[in-house]
């Protein structure tokens, strides 16, 4: 997990930051020789006296790996009987 605060006070999102943690965690899984992929993105905006932030929470995988779509089993299983 990567997390970052915004270093200026402002209003909104800032892009840049959520650029820089991305950034860091891929030099961290390239020096590896592996790549991102990235599990869960939290931002905070910033608003009048509180500081944004961006949080990357991910795992270092082999190259193609995380390009590969997830399967997931279905959280509901529907019956259909026919009479």
């Amino acid at each position: 997990m990567i997390g970052k605060k915004d270093g200026s006070p402002g209003i909104g999102v800032s892009l840049s930051n959520k650029a820089e943690v991305y950034g860091e965690a891929n030099t961290f899984c390239r020096a590896k020789g592996l790549e991102v992929d990235a599990l869960n993105v939290t931002t905070t905006p910033a608003m009048p006296r509180r500081l944004g932030s961006a949080e990357l929470q991910f795992r270092c995988v082999s190259p193609g790996a995380a390009a590969q779509p997830l399967v997931r089993d279905s959280d509901n299983i529907i019956e259909i009987r026919n009479r």
